[in-house]
């Protein structure tokens, strides 16, 4: 997307060459040697820290695969360059063609017809292809500074830091991107009224030996599940999984479903957040500021938010 991308470029490249000077330690466990996870001083698994994407992987198979043939889940051990740009301002390295999506076994969102129709027709109106005019009501939320939403906002992003803080009784993710921030409370507290929809959606969690499992409701449905117009609707419901798997990496498995989208639960796993030396910061993200998408592309001088 010509005009979009070099308006986020634009707005991504400070925070990013502020936060990238420092590169991730290489630490991995001992073979043969399990980790064990360090405990906070009221006894949860301890996963605090300030965190990167491991790679950038695909949300999906260009076409599905057959179950004798899948891959595994993308590793962040192996980081094949895949060939696309901006990489000047890329924070993480591309990875390779291995989906995030596990299952179904053809490693495909399973969409019902219309939903895939519909995510093929506002993919076509993006603006990779030059000849196809971009088109405002599909436009990626996040290309207009709004929020990204769970779990696009955990999936692999080029310019993405993360930070992760505990208390007793709750779990915080604060996300560089847009300022963002989910406030997990652990305490077996129920979801509020379905009526009630957020653009993050609400989140309650609990632990499961060293994994946060954190169940989402609570969407509104302007958000997208990841890249590529990967939509839902308010009835979306999310269970994510966060396992620490050595000191510096912690892996993410999310299963999705939305019976109203898609023809049944489908899941998504990688190697979320890699580790960075202790004292890096987030910087600021300003995002919104200077942000003249509307004025660029579509000529309008007053922005409208979606209502």
């Amino acid at each position: 997307m010509r005009v979009v991308a070099c308006v986020i470029s634009g707005m991504s490249l400070a925070p990013v060459l502020a936060v990238a000077q420092t590169k991730a330690p290489a630490a991995p466990p001992s073979a043969g040697k399990p980790y064990t996870v360090p405990r906070t001083p009221w006894g949860d698994p301890d996963i605090q820290g300030t965190y990167k994407n491991v790679s950038m992987f695909p949300l999906e198979a260009r076409a599905p695969l057959p179950p004798e043939g899948a891959p595994p889940a993308p590793s962040g051990s192996k980081r094949v360059d895949a060939g696309a740009g901006p990489e000047h301002w890329y924070e993480v390295p591309m990875g390779g063609t291995t989906p995030m999506v596990v299952d179904p076994p053809d490693r495909r969102v399973p969409y019902q017809p219309w939903a895939r129709a519909l995510n093929t027709e506002i993919n076509k109106h993006q603006g990779e292809n030059p000849e196809v005019k971009i088109k405002r009501e599909y436009l990626d939320h996040r290309v207009r500074c709004l929020p990204a939403g769970s779990p696009r906002v955990t999936t692999p992003c080029a310019y993405c830091g993360y930070q992760i803080l505990q208390g007793p009784g709750f779990v915080a993710f604060f996300y560089e991107w847009n300022h963002l921030y989910q406030v997990v409370p652990l305490d077996g507290s129920p979801h509020p009224d379905p009526g009630i929809q957020l653009w993050m959606g609400d989140a309650r969690g609990h632990w499961e030996g060293n994994t946060l499992v954190v169940d989402v409701a609570n969407f509104n449905d302007k958000t997208w599940v990841a890249r590529g117009a990967a939509i839902h609707t308010s009835a979306m419901h999310i269970v994510e999984r966060y396992t620490p798997v050595d000191r510096n990496t912690i892996d993410y498995r999310v299963t999705v479903e939305d019976p109203a989208v898609f023809t049944r639960p489908w899941t998504m796993a990688f190697p979320a957040f890699e580790r960075y030396p202790a004292g890096t910061e987030l910087y600021e993200y300003a995002c919104a500021e200077g942000n003249a998408i509307d004025e660029t592309v579509f000529g309008v001088t007053t922005k409208k938010e979606p209502k």
